[in-house]
């Protein structure tokens, strides 16, 4: 039974690791990108697309920052500056027939005892009875206690 099989050449002993760090175990390094081969059946390069242009964007996005500026400012303003002093009104004296007379307005208010009678020439506002408090007393079937 001995025939004769091609011996297989051993592979060559790593002696030191190669340049560069070692990668973590489990990770593989990442496989060498392939370029396209010219062959018969191979795709011409394609155009590269054109980018649409930033520009109006820009423009909208500048506006609409300056629009909300604008309103915060505005929002801002009125608390920060004092407001405008009203026209002075220039009162001719000679027509002016003397001050202004001041009225005070009084209002007592008093609670009448039984049999009493209010003041002549006043006005009587009777006091509202308050309604009146309901207590709900629940009995349960159970034990028959409130």
């Amino acid at each position: 039974m001995s025939e004769d099989r091609p011996v297989r050449p051993m592979p060559p002993a790593r002696t030191s690791p190669g340049p560069g760090p070692r990668p973590a175990p489990g990770l593989r390094p990442a496989p060498p990108i392939r370029a396209a081969a010219p062959s018969g059946g191979a795709q011409a390069p394609r155009a590269p697309r054109s980018k649409p242009d930033p520009n109006p964007m820009r423009l909208v996005l500048g506006l609409a920052g300056l629009a909300s500026a604008t309103a915060l400012v505005t929002a801002m303003l009125p608390s920060v500056t004092p407001s405008p002093v009203a026209d002075v009104q220039v009162v001719d004296t000679n027509t002016a027939l003397g001050p202004a007379p001041s009225v005070v307005h009084v209002t007592n208010v008093v609670t009448l005892q039984v049999g009493q009678t209010a003041p002549p020439n006043s006005s009587v506002v009777i006091q509202p009875n308050p309604t009146p408090r309901v207590v709900v007393r629940t009995v349960t079937r159970q034990s028959g206690k409130p």
